[in-house]
């Protein structure tokens, strides 16, 4: 009984938690240490997570370049310094699993921040639906590396990714 009394309270949470994602941002008036109202003429823009998807390439000034998936495993990639590789891969993270890059060569090829994951576009969240991790990478320096991206739960040792995709880099 109290488990299901926890689990239902949990739901409600989440719930909440999620109708609460989209409200927008209001400014609040804020007083000085004499008791009057400090300037409120400030605005306030919300931004959308998913505006700000494709913002580590524009910062830089750089474009993705070369734009991979899971279709890419086994192959040779050929980049120009500088040039950006985008990999876009089923992901979900709900269920502890996430992609893990390893790049033999970092004088040759580095990884842009952090991932970026998209949820699946629909009109109503669905709670632990899979959706998409974008990676990016930028090549350095001419050379020849390879990219190994493992899908697995960082916490366990010793256990086998579920999925390895190899892929090598030869920057010209």
């Amino acid at each position: 009984m109290f488990t299901k009394i926890t689990l239902t309270l949990v739901t409600i949470i989440l719930l909440i938690s999620l109708a609460g994602c989209g409200a927008k941002a209001s400014p609040t008036p804020t007083t000085d240490s004499s008791g009057s109202q400090a300037d409120s003429s400030q605005t306030y823009t919300e931004t959308n997570p998913a505006d700000n998807q494709q913002m580590l390439p524009i910062i830089s000034g750089k474009v993705a370049s070369l734009t991979l998936d899971a279709s890419a495993d086994g192959t040779t990639q050929q980049l120009k310094p500088g040039e950006v590789m985008m990999i876009t891969l089923e992901s979900n993270p709900s269920t502890g699993f996430n992609w893990f890059a390893t790049i033999a060569d970092t004088n040759v090829l580095v990884q842009m921040g952090e991932a970026q994951f998209d949820e699946p576009s629909s009109s109503t969240p669905i709670v632990g639906a899979s959706g998409k991790l974008t990676i990016y990478f930028q090549a350095v320096n001419p050379g020849t590396t390879s990219l190994t991206l493992d899908y697995q739960r960082g916490w366990e040792t010793g256990v086998a990714p579920a999925q390895t995709i190899n892929i090598n880099v030869e920057v010209q």
